[in-house]
């Protein structure tokens, strides 16, 4: 057997293999002899038919076989052994080959070649990190969600400002009537959070009652009304409609006391001794519900910083050549067009991502795999589970191969994006809260 590349150019090169008949024969003269122990044909009795016949049913599909895994093997061996970096698949050129004869046949593949660059990370470069500015206007408010979750509730007969009215939603028409196939949900409303315009149609209320509103009294804020009925954002901001909601149930909260007994319910005995650390609490719980979105930001930036700086040259005519082939639905130039740039600015990510994991050794082991497996079944099954519990759901994700390997994918990614935040200058950046949920608004 004997391999050989010849460039077209530095990013297109051609495959030769060339196969003798020493190549495949002894495997095909093997096969078909197990082929014949097992052959049912008639007029033989099991393991006497003759070769011939053999040969002539199953010779051509199996040397076809032999010698199309001959190929691959033999081709993933060179690209592996020569450290090509290939994108896209091989692709078999047409040859005029005639199997019948037991001659040397010579197969050309074309592949796309990426020459080596380098990726630009240095210290020289600067990024934001926007962090948003914890308000003691938002810590009062997250220490009067606290006292209510931890207060003592009633069930009144009516309703007063404070308290909350859990019942059915149900979506109107225009006439009033209710709507055929609208959203009808059971949820809560906080009376306290009603605009103030609005109050008094939802104090002095009982069980039974119904109350006709839009939803905009309850909340300006599509976000909250999504909350409220688990929906998108972009479905809540469709509601425009009129709502009946039929109370079921009043629920009248004392909120608990800022003091020790407090502290020690939400924190366990003794870790929160006075208010000035209560406060710091708040400050860095909160600050774990809203900085996410600031570092999503920051990576998202970094990764297209990367994708936009690193000088890449890909093997864009050949690309579109094997991207014609395997696209299974009809398209034209202008999808095509799309579904190219599409594909090459994703190939560009996965190249300097294995460029960076192999220049800076970057590597995930099995126990790092299973330390988070079990990380993640102990997020999703939440605290007081026992262990044992725990450890088998861990074992059902180490199970599944789909599940590893997206846990791999994670693991790298955290690896690759910890380089970048400690190699980058990295600028906190502290905003008022409003502004820092519109910078980050469209962050994923």
């Amino acid at each position: 057997m004997n391999i050989v590349k010849e460039n077209i150019n530095d990013t297109h090169a051609v495959i030769r293999i060339k196969i003798a008949p020493e190549d495949w024969k002894p495997k095909l003269d093997k096969t078909l002899k197990d082929y014949r122990k097992t052959a049912n044909i008639p007029g033989f009795r099991p393991g006497q038919v003759p070769m011939s016949i053999i040969s002539k049913r199953y010779g051509k599909a199996v040397l076809v076989e032999e010698i199309n895994t001959l190929l691959s093997d033999n081709l993933s061996k060179y690209i592996k052994e020569n450290e090509l970096r290939v994108v896209g698949e091989p692709l078999p050129m047409e040859n005029a080959i005639d199997l019948e004869k037991e001659v040397e046949h010579e197969f050309g593949f074309e592949v796309g070649l990426v020459p080596d660059f380098s990726v630009p990370i240095s210290a020289d470069h600067k990024f934001t990190l926007l962090q948003p500015e914890i308000e003691d206007s938002l810590m009062d408010e997250y220490t009067e969600e606290l006292t209510n979750r931890y207060g003592t509730v009633s069930n009144p007969e009516t309703s007063v400002e404070t308290d909350l009215l859990g019942g059915d939603f149900v979506e109107l028409d225009t006439n009033g009537d209710i709507l055929a196939g609208g959203l009808f949900k059971p949820s809560v409303i906080n009376i306290r959070k009603v605009g103030d315009e609005f109050k008094s149609k939802y104090v002095g209320k009982t069980k039974g009652d119904k109350i006709v509103m839009k939803l905009a009294e309850l909340s300006k804020e599509d976000s909250e009304v999504a909350s409220m009925f688990s929906i998108s954002k972009e479905k809540a901001a469709t509601l425009t409609n009129s709502f009946q909601f039929t109370i079921t149930q009043i629920h009248h909260i004392v909120p608990a006391e800022v003091n020790q007994e407090l502290w020690d319910k939400i924190y366990g005995p003794g870790k929160v001794n006075n208010s000035e650390d209560f406060r710091k609490n708040l400050k860095m719980e909160l600050m774990s519900i809203f900085a996410p979105k600031g570092e999503r930001k920051l990576n998202n930036e970094m990764v297209e910083h990367l994708i936009k700086n690193t000088v890449i040259t890909l093997p864009n005519e050949f690309l579109k050549k094997w991207l014609t082939r395997v696209v299974k639905e009809p398209m034209n130039e202008a999808q095509f067009n799309m579904e190219f740039e599409a594909y090459t600015q994703s190939l560009k990510w996965r190249l300097i991502e294995d460029k960076v994991y192999k220049d800076n050794n970057i590597t995930v082991t099995e126990q790092e795999v299973r330390e988070y497996a079990h990380h993640l079944a102990h997020q999703y099954m939440g605290h007081g589970v026992p262990h044992e519990q725990i450890d088998e759901a861990s074992r059902r994700l180490l199970q599944d191969e789909k599940e590893v390997n997206r846990m791999y994918e994670r693991l790298y990614e955290s690896k690759l994006l910890e380089l970048l935040r400690k190699t980058y200058t990295i600028e906190p950046k502290e905003v008022k809260r409003d502004e820092y949920d519109k910078l980050t608004e469209s962050t994923k």
